[in-house]
């Protein structure tokens, strides 16, 4: 799936767990690498405590090629 979606997740527990996002409705949670922003998901957050109630409903955004080509 690509580091995006690994951090898309991450900062969905971060957030939750700092009570910045609300878990009872779907967020849309933006990441990337220096490059750039490339990969969008519509989650449903939890808390770290409770990891496995997110559920991610939609991939919006990834990157079509890991591996970029230099031109």
């Amino acid at each position: 799936m690509g580091e995006g979606t690994k951090v898309c997740v991450e900062i969905t527990l971060m957030a939750a767990d700092a009570g910045l996002i609300k878990c009872d409705r779907d967020i849309v949670a933006i990441a990337g690498t220096g490059r750039g922003a490339d990969t969008a998901l519509r989650i449903f957050p939890a808390n770290s405590a409770t990891f496995f109630d997110l559920k991610i409903r939609e991939i919006i955004a990834k990157p079509h090629d890991f591996q970029r080509k230099k031109t």
